[in-house]
C-alpha cells in the first residue's frame, strides 16, 4: 500500500520544491486453517465379512468377526512365527501374511436319522486352498458360546486339531463319537497354511455353520410266531405259534413223529455296542402234579445232536443266529445243533452294533416216547432283549 504527501510552505503562496517522500507498508495476512485428523469409526458388513470400528490409522493391527480376520495388515508386520505350505512360506520377522480362503460351508447329517451319540460330517474346501492346507472343525452344543473341537480319532475335546482335506478323509467324510442323545449340534471349519503353534498365523476366518441333531437311544424287539409248514434249519413246523403261545396239542409218540413249533425275535436298535437276545424258562415242561419231560443233553454253550431212541421224553430249541457274541460264536451252525433251556438266560440272537429289522428264528423240537406220563404238560420261555449304548 502506498500513501504519498504532496508538502507547501505555510508561510507563502510561492512553490517551492518539494521533498517527496514514499512510505511503503506491507501487511501480510495470516489465515490459520485447521485440518482435522480424519477418523471413520464404523462397522461396515456383508454377507460373509464384519469389519468393526473401522479407521484409517496407521496400521499394524488386527481385527476380526466370527467370519474374517486380519492380522498386522500394514506392510512391514512383524511376524512372531513363520507359516509355511507347499507354495508358500511367511517366516519370522518384517513380512506381510497370507490367508488361505475361508473354507465352503461344511455337511454334517445324521445319517438314517437313528444316530444317538455320533453325526457325520465333510469338510468342503472352498476356493483357492491348497493340498497341505490344514483345517481345523468347531464343534458346540450351545451355539458356540462353548466351542470344542473335532479331534483327529473322531472325538470331541478343548483342543484345536488340525488336519488335511485328505486327514479328515476328503469328500468321504467321518463320524464324529461321544456325543449327547436328542441334542442339536453345530460345526464350522477354519483353514490355515501352518500348523500346530504356528496355525494362528495363517488363518483362515470360520465358514458358514452347519448343524444336525441327535437322535434318542432306541430298541424295538418284535416277537413273531410262526405257521405250520414252515422250514427252519432244516425242520418243518407242525404247529402254528404266536408271539406268546407254542400250543403243541397232542403229541403222537415216537422218534419219527417230531413236534416242531418256531418263533422269531425281530430286533432294531441303533445301539452302537448292539444287542443281545437271551432266552430262559421257569422250569421243566411239567404237570400239575409233578410230571416232567426231560430236555436234551446239549447246552447252550456246547450244543449238539437231538439224539434218537427217546422212552420218555426230550424238549431242546436250536436259534438260526450262526454268528453268536459270545463263546464258539458258530456253535449252532450245524442244523442238527440243540441245546436244553434253563432258568438262567442264555444267548440265542446278537450284534455287535446298530441293526435294522434283524430276524432271528427259534426253533423247538420236542419228542415223547411211550413210556412218558401223559398229561397237560407246560412251562414259560422267556425272551430278553438288551442293547448296549
Amino acid at each position: 500500500m502506498t500513501h504519498r504527501n504532496k508538502i507547501r510552505n505555510k508561510f507563502s503562496n510561492k512553490s517551492i520544491p518539494a521533498f517527496v517522500a514514499f512510505l511503503c507498508v506491507i501487511t501480510i495476512l495470516t489465515i490459520p486453517i485447521y485440518i482435522p485428523h480424519l477418523l471413520i469409526a464404523q462397522t461396515m458388513s456383508g454377507s460373509t465379512y464384519q469389519l468393526e470400528n473401522s479407521t484409517f490409522d496407521g496400521g499394524g493391527e488386527s481385527s476380526s468377526s466370527t467370519d474374517y480376520s486380519s492380522r498386522d495388515s500394514i506392510a512391514g508386520s512383524v511376524q512372531s512365527g513363520d507359516s509355511q505350505s507347499t507354495n508358500y512360506k511367511n517366516p519370522a520377522g518384517f513380512e506381510q501374511g497370507a490367508y488361505p480362503g475361508v473354507p465352503g460351508q461344511p455337511t454334517f447329517v445324521n445319517t438314517g436319522g437313528t444316530l444317538y451319540n455320533s453325526l457325520d460330517f465333510v469338510v468342503v474346501t472352498g476356493d483357492g486352498q491348497q493340498s497341505d492346507t490344514t483345517y481345523a472343525i468347531a464343534i458346540s452344543s450351545d451355539n458356540f458360546a462353548t466351542t470344542n473341537f473335532i479331534q483327529s480319532d473322531d472325538t470331541v475335546g478343548p483342543a484345536e486339531a488340525w488336519q488335511t482335506y485328505s486327514g479328515w478323509s476328503s469328500g468321504s467324510g467321518e463320524r464324529v463319537t461321544g456325543l449327547l442323545p436328542n441334542t442339536t449340534y453345530k460345526i464350522k471349519v477354519k483353514a490355515s497354511y501352518g500348523s500346530g503353534s504356528n496355525a494362528n498365523d495363517s488363518e483362515s476366518g470360520y465358514s458358514l455353520e452347519a448343524s444336525a441333531t441327535t437322535a434318542g437311544p432306541s430298541l424295538v424287539v418284535l416277537i413273531s410266531g410262526v405257521s405250520s409248514g414252515v422250514v427252519i434249519s432244516g425242520l418243518t413246523t407242525t404247529v402254528s405259534s404266536t408271539a406268546t403261545t407254542m400250543g403243541f396239542g397232542s403229541l403222537t409218540i415216537g422218534d419219527a413223529f417230531p413236534n416242531i413249533a418256531g418263533q422269531t425275535v425281530t430286533v432294531t436298535t441303533n445301539a452302537t455296542g448292539g444287542y443281545t437276545s437271551t432266552a430262559q424258562e421257569d422250569g421243566l415242561l411239567r404237570t400239575g402234579t409233578g410230571d416232567q419231560i426231560a430236555a436234551v443233553s446239549g447246552t447252550n454253550a456246547s450244543p449238539s445232536a437231538f439224539g434218537t431212541g427217546v422212552t420218555t421224553g426230550r424238549f431242546g430249541y436250536h436259534t438260526t443266529d450262526t454268528s453268536l457274541c459270545t463263546g464258539s460264536s458258530s456253535r449252532f451252525t450245524a442244523n442238527d445243533t440243540f441245546a436244553a433251556l434253563d432258568t438262567l438266560p442264555y444267548e440265542i440272537a446278537c450284534s455287535t452294533g446298530p441293526v435294522t429289522s434283524e430276524v432271528t428264528s427259534i426253533v423247538y423240537k420236542l419228542v415223547v416216547g411211550n413210556i412218558q406220563e401223559a398229561g397237560n404238560y407246560q412251562n414259560i420261555v422267556t425272551y430278553i432283549t438288551t442293547a448296549t449304548y
